[in-house]
């Protein structure tokens, strides 16, 4: 395969934490170990990445402006237009925005398509749907996103919701191909009591590892812990962790609930490894990378029905409704009261994993469509490149 000059372009990469940050750090690694150069662009400011990045190869390009730190955006990218991007995009063969919703990534994919390149865009969000303010602001804003999404050439959805979701906005074609997970660092094998023991746990231990947010619906994790017999280990920090926290005081849990704060990504194997059952129990997800996580870990899961998550664990862990604090609870205690149960799903989702999730399988699908979009795209190349086309 011939090499591509790849860009991956999001205002939400490190340090702010989250799915589209690890799915954009783990897609560039991926993509560098096929032999394609990639550039990592995204704002000013440290990452704490820039020395792995340089290990593996990877270029980092921070885009100057000022970024507002409670939403991590670039303003001076929402105040300029796509050209202010042009002198950074010219040299790429594929631009590949991460998040439909933000500046930096719908402008450079605008730039990218003004100056020829093949220009993609993966979507990774269904936010609208569990807010009326969002839903009225995405009403408001609709010819704005309307117009920013015709850019790319191709839209790829993470989920099944996640498509239907951007369909409102855009007649682009959408591909659906999943999240995938770092089977290298996320897997089975541990030594579950040793891990345990080293931190201070016992009993059985139910994990939540994720931001602390009210669309998570940690709260209703917490109230289930009142019907569990366990540990609920919460790795992940947000505004709310003091709300939580008191939660668990006033339903007098408090005792049996292990608040860790932030916990770093490459400190999460043990934690998977050292628990009993993992539980997401958002109210609104597009997808959930860390049930790939603990799907790759061997851990069985349980997720609720909303989003992309059922697409993700139907058939190899247990879904329940959202904000349903006693069905939580029923399915957390049917695993850790059974370990036929406990393993037959923790198999499950080791297989499913390595099936359909491995960033081997992903990353050749998002490949595959690089090559199409560069072989089919037409129209709106308004500027030429500067220099030779650097595919070779």
């Amino acid at each position: 395969m011939e090499t591509l000059k790849i860009a991956l372009a999001s205002d939400w990469y490190y340090p702010k934490v989250g799915g589209v940050a690890v799915h954009m750090h783990d897609l560039a690694i991926n993509l560098r170990r096929l032999g394609h150069e990639v550039d990592i662009v995204t704002n000013s400011g440290t990452t704490g990445k820039e020395e792995e990045l340089k290990n593996e190869g990877i270029g980092l390009v921070k885009i100057p402006g000022l970024v507002f730190k409670d939403s991590w955006v670039n303003g001076t990218v929402i105040a300029k237009n796509a050209s202010y991007l042009i002198p950074f995009a010219r040299k790429y063969d594929v631009i590949h925005g991460q998040h439909a919703f933000t500046p930096l990534a719908l402008k450079f994919v605008a730039a990218g398509r003004k100056v020829g390149a093949a220009t993609l865009l993966t979507t990774h969000s269904i936010n609208f749907e569990n807010s009326p303010l969002l839903r009225l602001l995405s009403r408001i804003t609709y010819p704005y996103y309307k117009y920013q999404l015709s850019n790319p050439h191709r839209i790829i959805a993470v989920s099944r919701a996640a498509k239907t979701f951007i369909k409102r906005f855009t007649k682009v074609p959408v591909e659906v191909i999943p999240n995938g997970v770092n089977t290298g660092l996320f897997h089975d094998g541990w030594d579950k009591e040793g891990l345990k023991d080293e931190l201070g746990l016992d009993g059985e231990v139910i994990l939540y590892v994720g931001r602390i947010d009210p669309r998570k619906g940690l709260n209703v994790l917490i109230e289930a812990m009142r019907n569990v017999e366990g540990t609920l280990v919460v790795a992940g920090a947000g505004k709310n962790l003091g709300k939580m926290v008191r939660t668990a005081e006033l339903l007098g849990v408090r005792n049996r609930v292990r608040f860790l704060g932030h916990v770093s990504y490459d400190k999460l194997p043990r934690l998977y490894g050292a628990s009993d059952v993992f539980v997401l129990p958002s109210v609104s997800e597009a997808f959930g990378i860390v049930l790939l996580e603990a799907m790759a870990s061997g851990v069985p899961v349980i997720g609720t029905r909303v989003g992309g998550i059922p697409e993700i664990i139907d058939g190899c862990g247990l879904l329940v409704p959202p904000n349903d604090s006693s069905a939580l609870a029923d399915a957390i205690n049917s695993i850790i009261n059974n370990q036929h149960l406990a393993a037959k799903l923790g198999r499950l989702g080791k297989s499913k994993v390595d099936r359909v999730y491995s960033w081997k399988k992903v990353v050749e699908r998002i490949v595959s469509i690089y090559v199409d979009v560069l072989d089919g795209r037409t129209g709106g190349e308004v500027e030429p490149r500067s220099g030779p086309h650097v595919r070779r």
